[in-house]
């Protein structure tokens, strides 16, 4: 394995084993946990598009860390967003019906109030952490 992949695994491992607890018990899911969890086998520890998986996709992973200099100098908030909740969804992400999140990021009948709110507790975490990565 590259050291850029142990690098990554190790990382990845690093903000699991640092905040599970802290998702698992209901508190306000922190973006870096959400993000190696989620999002960093194929973007990469820090957005890169860098991640274990990234090698294995049909299409290039895109660099999260150029989004606001892609933009104009402005982070795409909205965008960003869209994407993870599923309004502007990549074919690479999957379909809501078997999102590769599963149910992490969408509300479910039952009790679809709370778990609206907890969906967009989680994806407004993601979003403000990539905002964080932006070069």
């Amino acid at each position: 394995m590259a050291a850029s992949g142990i690098r990554s695994l190790a990382f990845v491992g690093f903000i699991l084993l640092s905040g599970c607890s802290a998702v698992g018990q209901g508190s306000s899911p922190e973006g870096a946990q959400l993000f190696a969890r989620h999002c960093a086998s194929c973007h990469g520890p820090v957005g890169e598009g860098d991640g274990p998986v990234a090698e294995a996709m049909v299409i290039s992973v895109p660099n999260l860390r150029t989004l606001s200099a892609r933009s104009d100098g402005q982070f795409p908030r909205d965008a960003v967003m869209r994407y993870i909740d599923g309004r502007d969804l990549p074919a690479a992400h999957g379909d809501r019906v078997m999102p590769v999140w599963g149910d992490t990021f969408a509300a479910t009948a039952e009790d679809a109030d709370s778990a609206d709110d907890v969906a967009r507790e989680r994806i407004s975490a993601i979003t403000a952490f990539v905002e964080q990565l932006q070069n």
